[in-house]
């Protein structure tokens, strides 16, 4: 479990997202592109789902003065469940990107998360994500040498 703010972060955002109400955002010392990143986002957010419901989307952001990166953290809790913890990926934007920028990699963390709770990205059985590929026609899962139907394509 992570605590907020980490040595020499300073903590600039904690914002979610739920269905009913998009995104809300509690506290932030972030510029405008940051927020408009991630309204735009929560606007548009719609999740497959495969294994449950999402009810609330998390987001901590941290500043490092020394590098002006801004670490962003997000926690996804699916419904009857309580939340997965916060986890990132791998882009760090920096405190001064562009909106495009910034979108893109809270898009890039959001999508991992879902896909760590187990909600919208099929999960092997040994752990980590399943990949889905095209195989004589049909679209499966693959788990390690063994695949899922998806659906099958047509060519009309």
């Amino acid at each position: 479990m992570w605590s907020f703010p980490e040595p020499g972060y300073e903590q600039v955002l904690l914002a979610s997202w739920t269905s009913g109400t998009s995104v809300q955002v509690a506290s932030s010392d972030l510029p405008d592109p940051w927020l408009n990143a991630l309204h735009r986002l929560g606007r548009d957010l719609h999740v497959r789902h495969y294994a449950g419901t999402i009810d609330r989307i998390d987001w901590v952001a941290q500043y490092d003065a020394l590098n002006g990166g801004v670490m962003l953290l997000s926690s996804v809790t699916a419904a009857g469940r309580g939340p997965d913890g916060f986890g990132m990926s791998g882009g760090v934007p920096q405190f001064d990107d562009d909106e495009e920028t910034i979108l893109a990699c809270i898009a890039d963390l959001v999508q991992d998360q879902v896909a760590r709770s187990h909600v919208a990205w099929p999960w092997r059985d040994g752990g980590g994500f399943m990949s889905a590929e095209l195989h004589e026609g049909r679209a499966v899962w693959t788990d390690n040498g063994r695949r899922i139907a998806i659906g099958t394509l047509s060519s009309k």
